[in-house]
């Protein structure tokens, strides 16, 4: 058995201690960069073409495809609008069936039937990730607090105790 002096100076934390708390801090770290990578790349288009599009007008309509079921692409008409500048494009407009002299919200090469239709692509991933985000970051506010709060409650030594095998 060994026994201590009180004057002893306690050992330090081990080294794989501190380096737990920090994997796995990066590893949390890595995760929510992760998560904010693949949104961005599944909405970056769509995010692009909301701060992007302006309001245009159809002007003729060819052929629409309703769609939107399991496994078929989603509502569209091919068509060509003008913008208030007299410039022209053409190709799928996304949305429900539109009929020449409707609104649409569009750029060079694509439109929607309407704004709306494309800021709920875009929000509602980012708002669900911000989400993920927020409890990712409480649980480990959590986290931290529970360990600090086990080491206050932690027994402190006896001074001049002896260790039992």
């Amino acid at each position: 058995m060994r026994r201590t002096s009180p004057g002893a100076v306690k050992p330090a934390r081990a080294a794989g201690t501190r380096r737990s708390g920090v994997t796995g801090l990066l590893s949390g770290a890595g995760l929510l960069v992760l998560v904010v990578c693949v949104v961005g790349l599944f909405i970056g288009r769509q995010a692009q073409q909301l701060a992007t599009g302006e309001s245009a007008t159809v002007q003729t309509v060819e052929r629409c495809a309703d769609g939107g079921g399991p496994g078929t692409e989603p509502s569209h008409c091919e068509g060509e609008w003008e913008f208030a500048d007299g410039r022209t494009s053409m190709g799928d407009i996304q949305g429900p069936q539109v009929a020449e002299g409707d609104t649409v919200f569009a750029g060079s090469g694509w439109a929607y039937a309407s704004q709306t239709r494309l800021s709920l692509q875009v929000w509602i991933p980012v708002g669900l990730c911000t989400a993920f985000i927020g409890v990712a970051v409480a649980f480990w506010v959590i986290l931290r607090r529970d360990q600090r709060a086990l080491l206050i409650l932690k027994p402190a030594p006896i001074p001049g105790g002896t260790a039992r095998s």
